[in-house]
């Protein structure tokens, strides 16, 4: 990373050099490649000049530098300037030889070499830039403050990620409108960027069913409850000191081969409960028993979902030996 602090001054130059071995800044906390599939490259919200490629949910930065010193979301280019709505359109027209701030970063800063030329550079760890004095000065003497991003200024047009409130819901922008979308039936799959089946999506936030813990005049208290997208999962509501119904539930499921029975509130037997949702879900066997009444037919598993429906034809399915036998057969969830 390129740094221009001998342009500064001379007591500039001497800051820069002596905070020159603390390093680079520390990285955010909570990495925002968390909601992007593999490959996706963004503008880093931090910076006009960064670019970020989202790796494993892992940020992997790139610095523009030189005569492109900004980076197009958009094109995925570094380019010389920025005509765009994110406040990254720096204009050294009226600033040559000036240092500028960085409108996204404390620490970044542009040198207007000539009229139309930004160079990019940031002050060493512990310092922000100080646009008044054109220098690199001490945190606790800095009163920067960024401007807020949207997601629509780092990320382009018909690129999906993740809504963290829900694991059915995702993000697109659209013209630089960001718009919120809803899986039908599916969760969407941040790493894959679409929906997907959700046997196969590790889910944090499952959409809460309506009156999951009863209505105001009905509350279910202390009450274990099907999460109604799963047939192991399940919501604890848990009893309210104002007696209306818990509001935020605690979600949590079944061991392997168990599914959660809503009658008895407990994890029972997948093949005694009956539920709509996937049933090869959490299934250590490759063939499950199918709902389908008369015990005659099963199901193909592959990692947890569901490939198709077979038939045993005039014989049963025994789930124990997972193939089909003369012998009569039943399980509750079929009978």
């Amino acid at each position: 990373m390129k740094n221009f602090g001998t342009v500064i001054g001379p007591a500039a130059a001497l800051v820069l050099l002596l905070l020159q071995s603390f390093g680079p800044v520390s990285a955010r906390d909570e990495d925002i490649c968390r909601l992007f599939s593999n490959n996706t490259v963004i503008r880093d919200p931090e910076s006009c000049s960064k670019s970020i490629t989202c790796i494993d949910f892992v940020s992997h930065y790139s610095t523009c530098s030189g005569d492109t010193a900004f980076f197009n979301k958009d094109t995925g280019k570094c380019v010389k300037s920025l005509s765009d709505e994110s406040s990254c359109s720096i204009s050294c027209s009226q600033s040559a030889t000036q240092f500028l701030a960085d409108p996204k970063s404390c620490y970044g800063y542009y040198y207007c070499q000539d009229q139309e030329t930004a160079l990019y550079g940031t002050c060493p760890q512990n310092t922000h830039f100080n646009a008044t004095t054109q220098t690199c000065t001490r945190q606790h003497e800095s009163a920067c403050t960024t401007s807020s991003f949207e997601y629509c200024y780092i990320v382009k047009d018909g690129v999906n990620f993740d809504n963290r409130q829900g694991c059915d819901q995702y993000h697109v922008c659209s013209k630089g409108s960001l718009q919120s979308k809803t899986c039908s039936g599916q969760y969407y799959q941040a790493s894959a960027g679409e929906c997907q089946n959700k046997a196969l999506v590790e889910c944090e936030a499952h959409p809460l069913p309506k009156d999951v813990c009863g209505t105001v005049k009905s509350p279910k208290a202390n009450k274990f409850v099907t999460d109604g997208a799963t047939c192991r999962g399940y919501f604890y509501c848990a009893k309210q000191q104002d007696g209306t119904p818990d509001a935020n539930p605690q979600w949590n499921q079944c061991p392997e081969d168990r599914f959660f029975d809503a009658k008895t509130e407990s994890c029972r037997l997948a093949n005694q409960v009956t539920c709509a949702a996937d049933r090869c879900d959490g299934r250590t066997l490759d063939f499950v028993v199918s709902s389908s009444k008369g015990c005659r037919s099963y199901l193909r598993c592959s990692n947890g979902v569901t490939l198709d429906e077979k038939s045993c034809g005039n014989l049963f399915f025994d789930e124990e030996k997972g193939s089909c036998v003369q012998q009569i057969t039943t399980y509750p969830v079929c009978a």
